[in-house]
């Protein structure tokens, strides 16, 4: 039982300071850190619903500027889409976006996969 516990508490630590080793970046830095683990911080200036080819929900969000002039692509999949629910009063609000940078179609790219990689505040 002891050895559980502490297996346990030893699986909790390094959760935490995996996520803390994360680096806050804004928009303008993204570039800079792809295939790193990060947490963007930006504000919300809008965001699409479309559906994919296989007939999924995703939305696309404009983080501190809108599409196509924005600096980064973020889109929430459909394993997430559900429990993300945003509406026109959340627009203008600062968002945080945990995940891993990545690129696509030569742009930075930060894909939400998981709710919990996505908090709004304000």
């Amino acid at each position: 039982m002891r050895k559980l516990i502490l297996i346990a508490l030893f699986s909790c630590i390094a959760v935490v300071t995996s996520y803390a080793q994360a680096d806050t970046i804004s928009v303008e830095q993204a570039d800079k850190f792809i295939g790193k683990d990060v947490v963007l911080k930006g504000t919300l200036k809008g965001f699409k619903e479309f559906t994919d080819k296989k007939g999924n929900l995703i939305m696309f969000l404009d983080i501190d500027d809108t599409y196509p002039n924005t600096l980064i692509g973020v889109t929430i999949f459909p394993n997430a889409f559900a429990d993300i629910k945003l509406t026109k009063s959340d627009i203008g609000k600062t968002v945080y976006i945990s995940g891993t940078m990545e690129t696509y179609r030569e742009k930075a790219s930060l894909p939400i996969h998981e709710a919990s990689q996505f908090k709004i505040v304000n």
